[in-house]
C-alpha cells in the first residue's frame, strides 16, 4: 500500500497527463505492475481550493487475481502540483 503523501514522481504535475502519470504508480505499487492489465482513466481535472490546489483523477483499473480471474477496480487519487498522492479513494 502506499503512504499518502510519499512522493511519486519527483517532478510537478502540469496537465492532465501528467496527472494520469502520477496516479499510475500508486496502482501499481498497490496491484503490481505485473498484474495491471489496464488502466482506464475516466476524468482528470485541476480543482482550486483554500488551502491547496489538487489534480483530481479517476478511472478503473483491471488487475489479474489469478490465473483466469480479472478484477475491476475503481479509483479516484488527489495529487498535488509536485506529484505527490494526498488522498485517495476506492
Amino acid at each position: 500500500m502506499v503512504a499518502v503523501g510519499d512522493c511519486m514522481s519527483g517532478v510537478r504535475v502540469s496537465d492532465a497527463a501528467s496527472a494520469q502519470l502520477a496516479a499510475r504508480r500508486p496502482l501499481e505499487a498497490q496491484y503490481g505492475a505485473n498484474r495491471i492489465e489496464r488502466v482506464v482513466f475516466t476524468r482528470a481535472w485541476y480543482v482550486t481550493g483554500g488551502a491547496r490546489d489538487v489534480w483530481e483523477v479517476e478511472g478503473d483499473v483491471t488487475a489479474r487475481t489469478g490465473l483466469f480471474g480479472k478484477a475491476v477496480r475503481h479509483f479516484k487519487f488527489q495529487i498535488d502540483p509536485f506529484g505527490n498522492v494526498i488522498g485517495f479513494e476506492g
